[in-house]
Order: structure tokens, then sequence, then C-alpha cells
């Protein structure tokens, strides 16, 4: 019996749903601003996607989430949603990558001259997430090395430096760029710079066939650094303690 893929991509300004049945996509639809922020709003959304598909939440078999990096807080709702929706219904949980979800939108049919690729998004501080991928002969995309924080001109410097008609950058981080990245550098459409459900789902198809499932119970959202919110917590933490060490020695 072919499995039914739920995919939820919560990761940045655009969330996604979308379902896929024996590797073909049967829906995709955007998620409105505010239920991309709330858990129990997002569950009204997939109901309805569920049920305009003459589908109830028994009959997905596995639940695909992109987990990072990203948003903090829209990672956080799509990875809660799918570790509640797994405990509910018994299904699988498979965690996709979030540049990896927008490597897999560059196909040999769309851009068959690229086989290396860079998806950047930003980390802040003047810094990019940028995780590299190469083109496997089965039209694959696969991720070489960990994703690195790379300082913005570092980058900039790093891909001028493979421009080329085989090598292409991609993700939301290049809008941090623009300016300073050079013309010779390959850029992919804006529009595929955003992570979509429907990647996720054809990634976590590939991942459960190879038996990558996650632990609903331990899955976390994949950040890579820290908040600054909780970096400045910890830092005001350490000033508290410092100026107490200080009192008991004086």
């Amino acid at each position: 019996m072919p499995i039914v893929i739920l995919a939820v991509d919560t990761s940045g300004m655009c969330g996604t749903l979308a379902l896929q049945r024996d590797g073909i996509l049967i829906a995709e639809r955007e998620l409105e601003q505010s239920r991309r922020r709330h858990a129990q709003t997002l569950i009204r959304e997939v109901q309805e996607l569920l049920q305009s598909n003459q589908l109830t939440p028994r009959d997905v078999g596995i639940i695909a989430v992109s987990h990072g990096p990203g948003s903090f807080t829209g990672l956080r709702v799509g990875i809660v949603f799918a570790k509640t929706f797994a405990y509910v219904t018994g299904c699988s949980v498979v965690a996709v990558d979030t540049l990896q979800a927008v490597a897999a939108a560059v196909t040999d049919e769309t851009f068959s001259e690229i086989n290396q690729l860079q998806v950047v998004s930003d980390a802040q501080r003047e810094q990019l997430f940028v995780s590299r991928f190469q083109r496997e002969p089965d039209d694959w995309w696969q991720s070489i090395g960990p994703i690195d924080i790379v300082d913005c001109d570092a980058w900039c410097s790093e891909a001028a430096l493979k421009a080329s008609k085989n090598f292409a950058v991609a993700g939301t981080g290049l809008t941090k760029v623009a300016d300073d990245l050079q013309p010779s550098v390959q850029r992919l459409p804006e529009e595929m710079w955003i992570p979509r459900a429907a990647q996720v789902a054809r990634i976590g198809e590939r991942l459960a066939a190879h038996g990558q499932f996650a632990d609903p119970f331990e899955l976390e959202p994949f950040y890579l650094r820290k908040s600054s919110a909780e970096e400045k917590r910890e830092a005001a933490m350490g000033e508290d303690q410092g100026a107490k060490a200080k009192g008991r020695n004086v």
C-alpha cells in the first residue's frame, strides 16, 4: 500500500505543507503567517489539507519536518507539531535538513549544468550558515561536510573563486550579501531560495527508504547556535556570578 507523507516546513517566513503519496506530490499549500507561529492553528491547517484530499490523520504513514537551521520560533512550532502528530497517530517521523530542502529543488531537468551548489541562510552578526552540496549521478544533492558559520565577506570571496557555469548559490542568506557578491557568481532564481514542503517530502521519502527515522521523543530543532536572547541571558548570568564571586573574595 502506498505510504502517504505529510511534510511540514516552518523554518522561515513562508511556511508550507505538502502531501505526497508513492513518490508523487498530491498537494502543497502555503501557511498563513499566524499559522506558522502557533502549533494549535497549524493543526487546523493540516486538518483542512487532509480533508480536501479525502485523507485522515491515520492515513499518514510518515511526517517529514524541516528541522533547521532556520527561525527559532518557526522551527519550534514545526517540531512540536510533528512530535505531537506522530504520538497521536503512530506514524513515523523523519527530520529533514532545511538547507538540503533548498538544494533539492535544483533538478537535472531545470539546471542540468550545475553540479556544485552552496545554500546560505542568515546566521546574524554579519555571518552566514553555509551548506555545500555535490550533485550525485541519480540527481541527488549530497551534503559535503558540516554546515559552517562563515563571515559574509569571507564567503563572498570563496564564492567568487568558485564561479563557473557548474557552480551556483541559493538561499535566503543571499539577500544579506546582495551588494557584495560578484556578478560572476551564478545565483538561482529568488523563488528557489526558500525551502518548500514539497522538497521536504521528497527528501523525507528517501531518508525513510534508508531507515533514517527520528526518535519523536528526542527530536529537537537544529539551531547550530543559540539565539541572541539566550546568549544575552547567559552573559548576564555570567556577569552576575562573577560579581558574586568577586564579592566573596573581598
